[in-house]
């Protein structure tokens, strides 16, 4: 595949591949991932638990929410899922963990139930009770974060949802309660911005 631009003691350190090389490459992937999801994820309990965290969590957030600071609470729950999803797409494509039950093959590689359904939408109910007091939202965070790394995603991954490769759910603490930090500090700038104009 390819042709090699550079051999040095019989090991590659160059090679191109053409654009429709690489295509049918990525043509070749995703009709694997289509039929292992058609075979081994479709239809299955797992995949049912995913189409209910799809369904269930956002209508929760609905009925929770408060529909005064709506505004505010989504902005806060976009800034924090964005960044999930962004960071999630980055690990699933370092290899560094991976998901073999997905919704859909179409979705590569996020676990959007997962990202958007157990981790944004709990921040932004922290966020909306807690995102007044700074004191209180760091604890809170802190203790919504631990419950993320040490029992989400041990139960995801003892139901075969999501798999650990060189990642380790002590990484995960810092990351969950950072992020909720720093989008805190970003709404917290954009109403200091809105009150003085």
């Amino acid at each position: 595949m390819g042709s090699l631009l550079y051999e040095l003691c019989g090991m590659k350190l160059f090679s191109t591949i053409s654009l429709h090389e690489l295509l049918s490459e990525e043509r070749e992937f995703y009709w694997y991932l289509h039929t292992y999801w058609y075979e081994h994820t479709y239809m299955t309990p797992r995949w049912w638990l995913l189409v209910i965290l799809s369904v269930v969590c956002p209508i929760v957030w609905w009925k929770l929410v408060e529909k005064q600071r709506i505004t505010e609470v989504t902005s806060f729950g976009l800034f924090y899922g964005v960044a999930a999803i962004l960071l999630d797409s980055i690990g699933s494509n370092a290899l560094v963990w991976a998901y073999p039950v997905r919704l859909t093959p179409y979705i590569y590689p996020q676990l959007y139930p997962y990202d958007v359904g157990i981790v944004m939408i709990p921040f932004m109910l922290l966020y909306q009770y807690f995102g007044h007091h700074f004191k209180l939202f760091v604890v809170s965070t802190g203790i919504l974060s631990a419950f993320l790394s040490f029992v989400a995603e041990v139960v995801m991954e003892v139901l075969g949802i999501y798999k650990e490769i060189t990642w380790k759910h002590i990484y995960s603490f810092p990351v969950y309660w950072l992020l909720g930090l720093i989008c805190w500090g970003i709404l917290a700038y954009f109403k200091k911005l809105e009150s003085r104009g």
